[in-house]
């Protein structure tokens, strides 16, 4: 039986798509499954569709009807879960409410750790970098938080998974009480305003922190005066850069303009892919893809990176680190990065870094490894 939400969706989009074919013109998923989506909406979508859209949106986008099929996606993905469709705890290593995920053994095993930063105390400010880039890239991390430092005394660097994959996998209610913890965390340090790296981050939590009456900026908002932006240089003047905009970000554009404009202002030269601003496509990690069908996710890593060395550039620029470690599992004929490296002349090297981190569980040592983080229910 098909829950309420998941039945107003798609009897929505059956009775309202023109089948005009624009969406299916711009999504792998679609043109692999060979049907409108007043079709699938029609029959209502399989457990296996739900799980290999990425629900970046670009559907929603291109719709001349304003209609949703990622809603529908995303919604049979907490049918499934519900229904018991899909052994959903068999993905448990990457839920971030459990005491060890991938990413905490990770930084457990390579020795990360900011033990030395204020992660407890009481501050009005913090800064939220991501789990990603608080995993795969502490250099950056400390970076971002010394410059900040300069102008929030002590500010609280904040380790916390946003909650967004439990919601992507349709775990809807641990994501309701992940969030909750994250909430009284808030209160009890009286932090009022939040810094931001991430725009899946910014646009997950910033309903919930607007409710709390938090202040929220952008990393490149907190970061502006503290730059010297327009001190650019000739290496700089002869680097074009393309940005690869993220998803969350492609009706409002914060993280876009924000971006362009400070690379602008530190001499760098822009030019774009086919797909940007609102029309951008997804990295490849949207929606955790890579779990369910890793090949429909390197065909979207392909794509993006096919458009970038059309573009000319010389550099994939990203604002989110899963983007920029997507795209350096292949290597090309340009350098992924992100754009917070190229505003603080941060030199690291993001290729092949995603394949290097799977070597975590590979020989005796990483079955002992692999065994631990799937103890735990």
């Amino acid at each position: 039986m098909s829950s309420e939400k998941l039945s107003k969706v798609c009897h929505e989009i059956k009775e309202n798509c023109i089948e005009c074919g624009q969406c299916l013109s711009e999504c792998q998923m679609l043109q692999e499954i060979g049907e409108e989506p007043a079709s699938i909406a029609a029959r209502k979508p399989y457990v296996e569709e739900a799980y290999e859209c990425s629900l970046c949106g670009l559907c929603e986008a291109v719709c001349p009807s304003s209609l949703s099929p990622k809603t529908m996606f995303a919604e049979m993905r907490t049918e499934a879960v519900k229904s018991k469709e899909i052994p959903i705890n068999e993905y448990r290593y990457m839920f971030p409410d459990r005491k060890l995920n991938v990413m905490k053994l990770y930084r457990e095993v390579n020795s990360i750790d900011y033990k030395d930063l204020n992660l407890g105390r009481e501050n009005p400010v913090a800064l939220f970098p991501g789990c990603t880039m608080l995993t795969y890239s502490p250099k950056l991390t400390r970076a971002v938080y010394t410059h900040l430092s300069q102008k929030y005394q002590d500010i609280v660097l904040m380790t916390e998974c946003c909650g967004l994959p439990l919601y992507q996998l349709g775990l809807n209610d641990r994501g309701d009480k992940y969030v909750g913890e994250i909430k009284v965390k808030i209160r009890d340090l009286k932090i009022r305003t939040i810094i931001i790296a991430c725009p899946n981050c910014y646009y997950q939590l910033r309903p919930i922190l607007r409710e709390m009456g938090i202040t929220l900026l952008t990393i490149y908002e907190a970061l502006d005066d503290l730059l010297i932006l327009n001190n650019s240089n000739i290496l700089h003047q002869q680097s074009f850069v393309t940005i690869h905009d993220s998803c969350p970000d492609r009706f409002e554009g914060i993280f876009a303009s924000q971006a362009r404009l400070a690379l602008q202002k530190k001499g760098y030269q822009l030019v774009e892919m086919e797909h940007n601003h609102e029309m951008t496509i997804c990295c490849g990690s949207g929606g955790e893809v890579s779990h369910f069908d890793p090949e429909m996710a390197n065909n979207r890593v392909k794509s993006r990176l096919d458009e970038a060395e059309n573009s000319g550039a010389q550099i994939l620029a990203a604002n989110c680190l899963a983007c920029v470690l997507n795209f350096g599992k292949v290597s090309g004929k340009f350098q992924a990065k992100h754009i917070l490296n190229l505003l603080l002349d941060l030199e690291q090297d993001f290729e092949g870094f995603k394949n290097k981190a799977k070597k975590m569980f590979e020989g005796p040592e990483g079955e002992k490894l692999w065994e631990r983080i799937m103890a735990e229910p």
